[in-house]
């Protein structure tokens, strides 16, 4: 994604700083997600094939259809989260176009959904993003001997970004992956699909540790057969003078 240059677009289009943090999260999590980078796809296709994917309707919800992206989405949340995904990328695409002059709000989620839930949508991802720069500060909080060692940014590997590469006293590759909310089962082929990259990039043994508030059962019964994949939940202190 052309970062820098799409902030310059959204900054001189006076454009709400929130409302730029939000279209440069969203998009940066469809990337890491879904295993894409946007500027390729869009000289492939137009990311007419995202945007469709991203394409989830009243029907499709009323009628349980299945989450047809990778993103670690409830059930409950998907016509409105997808939206939320979709308003940004429409954003982005049209910024690759050349596009106009954009009005404050133009295309944004708020418009289709509304505010309230746009609110909801991006404190979830504001807090994962905490988190992972809490824990990437104290790595040994979660296990004696870890260190980063992706530079301090997330790791690009072919299936997406990984939160954090680690390694730990033994010098075997750590691959972490933190969830904001309730780890679902999307998340062990997720972790699964980076850990493998990192075998097959590295040639060295490697395993995962996925975190969250708690475990979908689903995930507690995949993991027990997975030996190199463990389960933490975090807590949070609170500390005041």
């Amino acid at each position: 994604m052309r970062e820098a240059d799409f902030k310059a677009h959204m900054e001189s289009q006076n454009l709400a700083d929130k409302t730029r943090q939000q279209r440069v999260y969203a998009l940066k999590r469809i990337e890491k997600f879904e295993g894409v980078d946007l500027d390729s796809a869009f000289i492939e296709d137009g990311l007419e094939d995202l945007v469709s994917r991203f394409t989830y309707r009243a029907t499709d919800a009323a009628a349980s259809k299945p989450n047809p992206t990778k993103m670690d989405i409830d059930q409950d949340r998907l016509l409105a989260h997808l939206a939320w995904y979709k308003s940004h990328l429409q954003s982005y695409r049209k910024f690759l176009l050349g596009g106009g002059p954009e009005a404050p709000g133009t295309e944004s989620f708020e418009d289709v959904q509304g505010a309230a839930i746009a609110e909801a949508v991006s404190q979830t991802f504001g807090l994962e993003k905490d988190l992972q720069s809490a824990l990437r500060a104290n790595l040994a909080q979660l296990e004696d001997g870890l260190v980063a060692v992706d530079g301090g940014g997330e790791r690009k590997v072919e299936a997406g970004f990984i939160d954090i590469l680690a390694k730990d006293s033994e010098g075997d590759f750590v691959v972490i992956e933190l969830k904001a909310d309730i780890v679902r089962p999307q998340a062990v082929a997720q972790i699964l699909a980076y850990m493998g990259c990192i075998a097959e990039e590295e040639g060295a043994a490697v395993r995962g540790i996925l975190i969250g508030s708690g475990h979908d059962s689903r995930v507690t019964f995949a993991a027990k057969a997975v030996p190199n994949l463990e389960l933490k939940i975090y807590r949070y202190r609170f500390e005041f003078e």
